[in-house]
């Protein structure tokens, strides 16, 4: 056994050095070398390693068997997800509740265990797409490796937390959508979700400060037209007629939706402030002296500027397409208009 002081690096050295190739003496080693760790201060990293190494050792027949059982799993999370969707879609929301509460029970005794742990080493998340990671990671300096899930843990409970909404049990439903967020931290709609809880129960203290939280993570127009809506109706409620309106507005510029509308109606009937001519650059200048938040934040504009770069380098279209067509909401910069042209035609969209 190396000495304890030595690093992570050091040790999982030492442990490669011991292996033969020989698939039965080095599961018995590693599973040796696993046993011998078992109190050093790195414990918890080095056998996880060793569990790695164990698995990607364990021949090609005997992989497959494994492998088939992990996607077995995931595969039936998945379908009951999907049967969940199309209850709520359907407006069945008791029996997508009764569906989900099991799945999500049996995640958190998953979790209990120890599945998926953090460790010094590695952070384990559910994200949705490449993109979510690298918005995240543009908002962290935390450098470990980012691995998957095994399971969809964030999207469970975000389920989860949909229909806890709809029932009204708030309490529990914040609960599951902290639990989605812990899992997927990048998921706006996750914090959203949250976040009307918060707003059902007429707690605007704590919906603000969750609706500060997620915007750093904004990372469409869609999300950004949300954003500004969600603070509009903050606003109202706290008396700020003008910024409210001016949040409508911008809203309006990224979606044209009838709540915006309705709620600069609503301003003008319920308490005589007529906003409803204000235009795009009058909002943004209420915004910005207000010192609220206008576009999206400039370190989450970088990462889907390295997004789009690296989906391009990896020949990713449908990935470098999508980003390429929000850069452009955010900017209106004609260079990603003739991207997005080309991309089109290249994935035969035109």
């Amino acid at each position: 056994m190396a000495d304890g002081n030595e690093t992570f690096d050091r040790i999982m050295e030492h442990i490669r050095s011991g292996l033969t190739g020989q698939w039965d003496q080095d599961r018995a080693y590693l599973q040796g070398q696993m046993e011998a760790y078992k109190d050093h201060e790195l414990s918890k990293e080095i056998i996880r390693s060793c569990g790695r190494l164990m698995y990607e050792l364990t021949p090609d027949d005997l992989r497959a068997e494994l492998d088939q059982v992990l996607r077995g799993r995931d595969n039936e999370a998945t379908e009951t997800l999907n049967k969940v969707v199309h209850r709520m879609q359907t407006g069945d929301w008791a029996q997508a509740l009764a569906l989900i509460e099991p799945l999500a029970a049996t995640c958190d005794d998953l979790i209990e265990s120890g599945w998926c742990a953090d460790d010094s080493q590695s952070r384990y998340f559910d994200f949705h797409s490449a993109t979510e990671e690298i918005v995240w990671r543009a908002h962290n300096s935390d450098q470990r490796t980012i691995r998957r899930a095994t399971d969809p843990f964030a999207r469970i409970y975000a389920t989860l937390g949909s229909c806890l909404v709809e029932a009204r049990r708030y309490d529990e439903a914040i609960v599951a959508c902290t639990k989605a967020i812990r899992w997927n931290p990048a998921d706006v709609d996750a914090r959203f979700e949250l976040g009307e809880n918060f707003k059902a129960l007429c707690d605007y203290e704590t919906y603000e400060h969750i609706l500060d939280e997620l915007y750093p993570y904004v990372a469409t127009s869609a999300d950004l037209a949300h954003y500004h809506r969600a603070m509009g109706y903050l606003r109202i409620e706290q008396g700020s007629f003008q910024v409210a309106a001016a949040h409508l507005v911008l809203s309006l510029v990224f979606d044209r939706s009838s709540y915006a509308v309705s709620e600069l109606a609503y301003i003008k009937q319920e308490y005589g402030h007529d906003y409803t001519d204000m235009v795009p650059d009058e909002a943004i200048a209420i915004l910005m002296e207000s010192k609220a938040h206008v576009l999206i934040d400039e370190k989450t504009f970088q990462a889907l500027v390295q997004t789009l770069g690296v989906s391009m380098q990896y020949q990713d279209y449908e990935t470098s397409l999508s980003v390429a067509m929000e850069l452009y909401n955010f900017t209106r910069d004609d260079t990603y208009k003739d991207l997005i042209h080309k991309l089109a035609e290249t994935l035969g969209l035109n």
